[in-house]
């Protein structure tokens, strides 16, 4: 079994180098939260896709190209309303797009598919898209759409910072759902950024923060946030629905 992955950027899932659109394993850099997916994984397998080279990536401009030639799609029309507003098209329309991506896949590799599609839920180029559960819902009903149906939603609460935060603060995993009532805005006084800096004590790079992720041993999986927990449920079922 596979995985394909589709973030934002190096700090959370990771990215291929020479900033190419889609690639396996050997040119792909691992984000932190690739880690967090290979942990969970590997619980339920006990086998690791990322040092077995089972990873594949699809960038977020690639998933855009890929939606604009979709079909349209008539369960695009349950959308909008009052329990799924018209805004969290864009979270279905990139898992529609991360579908079509996986399905190529198992053809090209004649090997079942997990794909993780992450998206951030209230950071600054989100605002407006709806509420959490929305686009959690909206992602599921995006992979529905294609047939596709070991798609898996990850969508930190308010970004994929306060994840980070709960497992580098003083008192890791302790008392971390308040992160999820933060602002997800970077100018906010009290931005989830701001303070990941500080704990890094430098910038929040890439190999800053799996430089910390290996010194503390951090365990991804001891993480007690609802959004967490929700991607990390869903995860898990889809794996063992594939062995």
């Amino acid at each position: 079994m596979n995985l394909l992955l589709s973030g934002e950027g190096p700090t959370d899932l990771g990215v291929c180098t020479n900033q190419m659109s889609q690639c396996d394993r050997a040119d792909f850099f691992h984000g932190p939260l690739a880690i967090a997916v290979d942990q969970i994984v590997s619980l339920t397998t006990g086998e690791s896709p990322l040092e077995e080279g089972r990873v594949f990536f699809v960038s977020k401009g690639r998933l855009e190209q890929v939606a604009r030639g979709l079909k349209s799609n008539k369960k695009l029309s349950r959308l909008p309303g009052k329990k799924s507003p018209k805004e969290t098209a864009y979270f279905y329309q990139n898992a529609r797009a991360l579908a079509a991506c996986a399905i190529d896949l198992e053809i090209k590799t004649a090997s079942p598919v997990i794909a993780v599609l992450f998206r951030d839920a209230d950071g600054t180029a989100s605002t407006g898209r709806g509420e959490w559960n929305d686009k959690f819902q909206s992602m599921l009903r995006g992979f529905e759409a294609e047939s596709f149906h070991r798609g898996v939603p990850m969508i930190p609460k308010p970004k994929s910072e306060a994840w980070l935060i709960c497992c580098f603060k003083s008192h890791p995993y302790q008392h971390c759902q308040g992160l999820e009532g933060r602002s997800g805005n970077d100018r906010s006084p009290a931005a989830l950024k701001t303070e990941l800096k500080n704990l890094l004590e430098g910038a929040a790079t890439r190999v800053a923060i799996l430089k910390k992720l290996e010194t503390d041993k951090i365990d991804f999986t001891r993480i007690g946030m609802s959004s967490f927990e929700a991607f990390r449920a869903r995860l898990e079922d889809v794996v063992r629905g594939g062995l």
